[in-house]
């Protein structure tokens, strides 16, 4: 079964993709409690996205540890690491398939009143209306919009219901003020959980517990907004740029 509560570790963890001489990742050491959210920024390239695949496991550590509540990842099942952790991606997939199916197929045993629960949780009333969880979405049906999809995936992410939330660029594409409406969502929805957002860009980064600043593949500094903003470093020079 899933644990309540995930507390993450990575230890001296480097890697590299089969074939490349450059590691994507070198030294990263990280202790992440349970609850704890953190934003991973970066430049595009910067190693974050691939620390986000090492925890899902769809690459394994070169050299290094990581560990899931003091357990190597790797003595985890597929389905004990798939129960403990709901990924967000950053292209979210619509099915050609009503709005029922899209959403079951994060918690198939949901019964259509979690489903309309978990809607209206996500700000997705509006889908509700006229067939209901019946509409038709993707080709032939009902388009979605980039904040609509957002939404859903992250819907599917609490259908799912883990302990643990990884979060690929969830606002890339969107304008500021259905950035900020997902951010908002995504830290109400969050509270009890540990989370994880990979990100590029610096909306609301002051509502994490720790900002961790990556760059070539090392973790080159870490700590709360403020505090990154007073120790003038890259975090406060990313800033300045804008």
């Amino acid at each position: 079964s899933a644990p309540e509560n995930v507390a993450l570790a990575l230890n001296d963890v480097a890697f590299r993709y089969p074939g490349q001489t450059e590691p994507a990742l070198r030294g990263i050491t990280l202790d992440i409690s349970a609850g704890e959210h953190i934003a991973l920024l970066g430049r595009t390239g910067c190693g974050k996205s691939t620390l986000l695949q090492l925890l899902t496991r769809a690459w394994d550590v070169s050299t290094g540890a990581i560990t899931l509540n003091g357990e190597r990842i790797e003595t985890f099942s597929e389905a004990a690491l798939r129960a403990a952790m709901s990924v967000v991606p950053q292209r979210v997939h619509l099915f050609s398939a009503t709005l029922r199916d899209n959403l079951l197929l994060a918690a198939p045993e949901a019964r259509d009143e979690a489903l309309r629960a978990v809607l209206e949780r996500v700000g997705l009333e509006k889908l509700l209306e006229g067939s209901g969880l019946n509409a038709w979405l993707g080709e032939g049906g009902r388009q979605l919009s980039g904040g609509e999809l957002r939404r859903l995936a992250i819907a599917r992410a609490l259908l799912h219901n883990a302990p643990l939330l990884l979060l690929d660029e969830p606002t890339e594409g969107l304008d500021a003020e259905t950035e900020k409406q997902i951010l908002d969502l995504l830290t109400e929805v969050a509270k009890e959980k540990t989370m994880l957002m990979v990100t590029h860009r610096l909306q609301g980064l002051m509502r994490f517990d720790r900002i961790i600043v990556m760059d070539n593949g090392e973790i080159i500094e870490q700590g709360k907004h403020a505090e990154l903003m007073a120790s003038k470093g890259r975090y406060y020079q990313f800033h300045q740029r804008l």
